[in-house]
């Protein structure tokens, strides 16, 4: 009975008006998206491709190790093929960074600058058409479901006959969330078409398998809505005041709480301040160096680089000894920058993503914010991507200085070195040179050995496991309301 009632459902609602404008307006909007979700990534992958062929041949061009020391090596981010469905935080990263063996990596402005309109309207990708467009079509397929039918004396002669009220409810519900599935399944393959055939994009298998578990994470959000529908229907006496109380639910949902979230998070845990950062990175800078140049002039008094040389040997030994001496104050003053940057960094990433992890906690109220962070999640363009990108730059960061150091390239402002004129009757004189940093003859560099950067990439099933809380939110909800809407059916006054 229960497939006999589904199939009426399905098929009296096919044929209806209502669906011919929600199955068109779908399709429109799954195809677009999806097509101009491709594009964007097209576009992102064939720059990734040339500012890597770009930086090789720049780092081929660099004539020694000092050099690369100078000007650092660009690197560049590569997109998630899964950003055509979900762009996240992608358009708000820099494609690319330049890594410096000294100070923080020069970022590139993110795609969205050059289009800043982008920021104020938001993008059009498949994340956007499901959260807001697909679960008001959800809307408006249960509103009237119980309440609607009560008004129009259908559900009063379905219940005369002898059919038992669980399997009414559950043959309507089948039959509208598979009309719901059709609505948005056949708009889907047709966009997938266009991703596979008109912009050549091939899904590996673990992509694959990540776009499945995203499409499943659609339906389980819009099986959400469709209950809370259903709920509302059976609770309220007229279809009108279902599809209003709806309406203001759906608008919290999709827009209110996101939006409070942030605030009510500042409140507690204030975000902290980029200029604040940047200001103790300043202070520890110029104490350093100021401790720099007092640990270097201990060291040319120990060395006695101050005293006339007596003679080449003398000069060349002293030289040595003020070699020793300072390469151990940069040695000192390099590790004592590095702790205390670290520290300093790590403090302000800490307190930022205390500030990020309570915001979602608190969105995640709403089951809208919930899908979204879970599918960016499984896309790879979730929020903590930045975070990722910005920590895979710094560990590059450290194995190039480890390799600049290997070959004897130094970081220090300056170095000193020590001549001495020949001899006279009252002995030699000393004349002291100052060059850049890494000065001394030119060495041809060693490209096999130098470090690659390597993107961050997390296996599917790190992926499933931090998209989990979400996953299960939405399934509580969906769970409650379906439940609640059942028990709420069998009492319903149909008079």
């Amino acid at each position: 009975m229960i497939g006999v009632l589904a199939r009426k459902e399905l098929l009296d609602q096919i044929s209806s008006i209502k669906f011919i404008v929600l199955f068109s307006v779908a399709t429109i909007l799954i195809v677009l998206s999806l097509y101009t979700g491709s594009a964007a990534y097209v576009a992102a992958r064939e720059e990734h491709r040339a500012t890597v062929a770009l930086s090789r041949n720049e780092v081929e061009s660099r004539q020694d190790y000092t050099e690369i020391n100078r000007f650092g090596i660009k690197v560049a981010r590569p997109p998630s093929v899964l950003s055509s469905v979900a762009a996240g935080v992608e358009p708000a990263l820099g494609r690319s960074a330049r890594v410096l063996p000294q100070g923080e990596p020069e970022y590139s402005p993110p795609a969205i600058s050059e289009t800043p309109i982008l920021a104020v309207l938001g993008q059009l990708d498949l994340n956007t058409v499901v959260r807001v467009f697909l679960s008001l079509f959800a809307l408006l397929l249960t509103y009237d479901a119980i309440a609607g039918e009560k008004e129009n004396g259908t559900l009063k002669a379905v219940l005369a006959n002898p059919v038992p009220r669980a399997q009414v409810l559950l043959g309507k519900a089948l039959g509208l969330f598979g009309t719901l599935l059709v609505a948005t399944l056949i708009p889907t393959v047709l966009g997938l078409l266009v991703m596979q055939l008109g912009f050549r994009i091939e899904l590996s298998g673990a992509s694959w398998l990540r776009f499945a578990a995203v499409g499943a994470t659609f339906t389980l959000y819009l099986y959400t809505i469709f209950s809370v529908g259903l709920l509302v229907s059976t609770l309220t006496p007229r279809s009108s005041v279902a599809f209003l109380v709806l309406l203001l639910l759906w608008v919290a949902a999709v827009e209110v709480v996101p939006k409070l979230s942030p605030m009510i998070a500042g409140q507690l845990r204030p975000v902290p301040e980029f200029a604040a950062l940047q200001s103790d990175r300043d202070r520890i800078r110029n104490e350093l160096q100021q401790a720099q140049f007092k640990g270097m002039q201990a060291a040319m008094t120990l060395a006695g680089v101050m005293q006339p040389a007596t003679s080449p040997a003398d000069a060349e030994r002293r030289q040595a000894m003020a070699d020793s001496l300072m390469k151990h104050v940069r040695d000192s003053v390099d590790q004592e920058r590095t702790r205390r940057t670290t520290a300093l960094e790590e403090g302000y990433r800490n307190r930022q993503n205390g500030f990020t992890r309570l915001a979602v906690t608190l969105a995640r109220l709403s089951p809208a914010v919930a899908m979204s962070h879970a599918v960016e999640v499984l896309s790879g363009t979730d929020f903590e991507a930045d975070q990722r990108w910005r920590e895979s730059l710094i560990g590059y960061r450290e194995q190039l200085r480890s390799y600049l150091k290997a070959r004897g390239v130094s970081f220090d402002t300056f170095v000193m070195r020590i001549s001495t004129t020949n001899a006279g009757p009252r002995g030699g004189t000393s004349n002291f040179t100052f060059g850049g940093a890494g000065s001394g003859s030119p060495t041809r560099l060693d490209l096999a050995s130098l470090p690659t950067y390597s993107p961050p990439a997390d296996p599917f099933g790190v992926l499933f496991q931090r998209a989990m809380p979400d996953l299960v939110i939405l399934a509580l909800y969906a769970t409650s309301a379906f439940l609640f809407a059942f028990a709420r059916f069998l009492k319903y006054d149909v008079r």
